[in-house]
């Protein structure tokens, strides 16, 4: 049998992880077993451990794909300044295209029993602050006396309640979700 190169062995990690990522959608994370991602994947069982040590490192991986692959979504494309709100909505548009947020949700909830999917959960947090933090960099250049690290800690939380509102199926866009925050936080509405 020929060997894989990196680059299909990736492919083949990405297709498992995306099947895991359907039966986690529709069975939960934990009722999720090897057989059902084998089944979804059309992969053996033995293809699927060649490639993950168990179903724990599976979620971690999925983890890490599902969460930290919006942290590209705020690297800023120019330098205009953007606003914390901005910023917050291009993290969360890969919610409105399909990115399960009963998934990330499940997630969390492990993290907060299982210390592994903690750390990781932890560590991908920290990434979206930081990367929030740089991208505020011109937007606090405006607005001095604010604390770019201080806000990214508010941005992580206005984004999480936004999930957990996809989770339970409220189909909001961002910008429905942000105008609402901003009439209940009594802010003026912005153009």
């Amino acid at each position: 049998m020929p060997r894989l190169t990196e680059a299909s062995s990736q492919a083949r990690r990405d297709e498992i992880v995306a099947a895991a990522i359907r039966v986690m959608e529709r069975k939960g994370l934990t009722r999720t077993a090897i057989a059902d991602i084998s089944a979804e994947s059309g992969l053996s069982t033995g293809s699927i451990y060649s490639h993950f040590e168990s179903k724990a490192q599976i979620a971690l991986y999925a983890a890490n794909t599902v969460i930290g692959a919006r942290e590209a979504n705020i690297a800023a494309s120019d330098a205009a300044p953007r606003s914390p709100l901005d910023l917050v909505a291009g993290f969360l548009r890969g919610f409105d295209d399909g990115t399960p947020a009963s998934v990330v949700l499940q997630m969390w909830a492990e993290a907060a029993i299982d210390p592994e999917m903690r750390q990781l959960i932890t560590h991908i947090v920290g990434r979206i602050r930081r990367a929030y933090e740089e991208a505020l960099g011109p937007w606090v250049a405006e607005h001095p006396g604010t604390d770019a690290a201080d806000l990214s800690l508010h941005m992580v939380a206005l984004a999480q309640g936004y999930i957990v509102q996809r989770a339970f199926g409220v189909r909001v866009t961002f910008e429905e979700y942000s105008a609402g925050l901003r009439a209940v936080l009594g802010a003026a509405p912005t153009a």
